[in-house]
């Protein structure tokens, strides 16, 4: 009787540790301000139990504050590619919110509580980080097959984000370097001395991303590479940098799955400013980096 009523338990955690492992992971993405009055974005990433982008699903989400009632603001997302959704709210106020998330999914439903908080967006205050961080140690080459560490890029306002030529979707590293070919528009439109700043894309496919390959993307973007570098080299030595700056990638087969991030350090190799996502504020985009100057 009891090796009855073991096999019964143990059928029943198996049953209950499979049905858990359909469950979808849910990421989201918010800036760290906003404006009163103006629509709040919000993306959101949907993963399988295995980690491939789940598509064709339907996200939703019902925002509420955390400690207090304001009502419920609820919203419907669109679908953008690689597993993105995103979608816009109108937040009354500033605080710590709760976003209930909703993924529906081939015949399946899964809910999850996202918290995030955010503050009224100033001059001072848009994007701007609140936890101490610094430029990683780091040793690679840049598309002239020249080394850069961590030394090359102190004394200057360095603006990062994470790339890979061989990219598929439409909506991530086109968009982040993309952004990088606006910034170096308005950087010249308005006169900006370019001595003391940085552009950086950090490649997650350094097995594929050569300096030969990642030159020829440089010149077919038309950047500036006098003050662009584009890196690669060792993984062990992307790594050194991805990791302390929270930037998670992973190679799927051709693809790489990874956050899409903008980072803004300071000439004392401070982090000062993170922009999330790949569709950012290219004014706010330019007037951090030029306000360091």
């Amino acid at each position: 009787m009891k090796r009855v009523a073991i096999f019964a338990v143990s059928l029943l955690l198996f049953f209950i540790a499979g049905c858990g492992s359909d469950h979808v992971q849910i990421k989201l993405y918010t800036p760290k301000t906003f404006t009163p009055g103006q629509p709040f974005a919000m993306q959101f990433k949907i993963l399988d139990s295995k980690g491939t982008p789940v598509t064709g699903a339907k996200v939703t989400a019902d925002l509420n504050m955390k400690n207090m009632d304001h009502g419920t603001v609820s919203i419907v997302t669109q679908e953008i590619g690689d597993g993105m959704y995103v979608g816009q709210a109108n937040l009354m106020m500033n605080g710590d919110w709760v976003a209930t998330v909703k993924v529906d999914h081939g015949g399946k439903s899964d809910e999850e509580d996202k918290s995030f908080s955010i503050d009224v967006k100033t001059k001072e205050s848009a994007h701007k980080v609140t936890k101490h961080v610094e430029l990683p140690n780091f040793a690679l080459i840049d598309q002239n097959g020249q080394q850069v560490t961590k030394k090359d890029l102190i004394g200057k306002t360095v603006a990062m984000t994470f790339t890979y030529v061989n990219c598929t979707d439409p909506n991530a590293c086109p968009v982040l370097l993309g952004n990088f070919s606006k910034l170096q528009q308005e950087i010249k439109a308005n006169n900006v001395p370019t001595n003391r700043i940085l552009l950086v894309s950090v490649s997650i496919d350094p097995k594929n991303d050569t300096p030969k390959v990642l030159k020829k993307h440089a010149q077919e973007m038309n950047f500036d590479t006098s003050y662009l570098k584009m890196l690669t080299g060792d993984l062990s030595e992307i790594v050194k940098v991805t990791n302390p700056l929270g930037e998670h990638f992973e190679k799927k087969d051709a693809e790489v799955i990874h956050d899409n991030k903008t980072l803004v350090f300071d000439q004392t190799g401070t982090l000062t400013h993170e922009f999330t996502g790949s569709y950012i504020d290219q004014e706010e985009l330019f007037q951090v980096v030029a306000g360091h100057e």
